[in-house]
């Protein structure tokens, strides 16, 4: 196993810091990250509560036709 002086390591960090930066830079897109961490339990039963109260008052406004048993038509704004 090779041993490596802490000095030796900042500076091949800094030789090679902007190198990085700028590859990253290039690599990065417009498009949205996916996501990776998995949601905290709490956060996912207020998620889950939203989208139900909100389905239910689509369905109350009328803006839900339900087309047969396992379709239907949602009307977005």
């Amino acid at each position: 196993m090779d041993k490596i002086n802490f000095n030796d390591l900042n500076q091949w960090i800094d030789n090679n810091q902007r190198e990085v930066e700028r590859q990253i830079i290039s690599e990065r897109t417009t498009k949205r990250r996916i996501r990776t961490r998995q949601r905290d339990p709490d956060e996912q039963k207020i998620l889950n509560n939203l989208c139900i109260e909100k389905w239910k008052k689509a369905e109350q406004e009328g803006k839900i036709k339900y087309l047969s048993k396992r379709k239907w038509y949602y009307e977005v704004d």
